[in-house]
């Protein structure tokens, strides 16, 4: 007995309902996680929309932008997420070049 192949994984890409003053700057998603601890959190997820969440959590770490709707965004993810966030910061502080 053959077995089905199983569902490829959906896009990482932004979904245009996304776009809103309360939702941060969608300009800001990447594709890939840059960092393993978001790789690690991103193979236990299976929502799309968490997905966009943790790559623009890492995104924002990485290029912090202005305005209070990205602000309270992103203190809603590293609420939910602390360990993550942490975790992030950590290993995209750790690559970056020391002055």
């Amino acid at each position: 007995m053959a077995t089905a192949n199983p569902p490829a994984q959906p896009a990482l890409a932004c979904a245009p309902h996304d776009k809103g003053a309360d939702r941060g700057n969608d300009q800001m998603h990447i594709t890939q996680p840059r960092t393993e601890a978001l790789r690690r959190a991103l193979v236990a997820t299976q929502s799309e929309a968490t997905m966009r969440d943790l790559l623009y959590l890492e995104a924002w770490e990485m290029a912090p932008e202005p305005g209070a709707g990205p602000a309270l965004r992103i203190h809603q993810l590293r609420r939910a997420n602390p360990e993550l966030a942490a975790a992030i910061r950590a290993e995209l502080s750790s690559a970056r070049p020391r002055d």
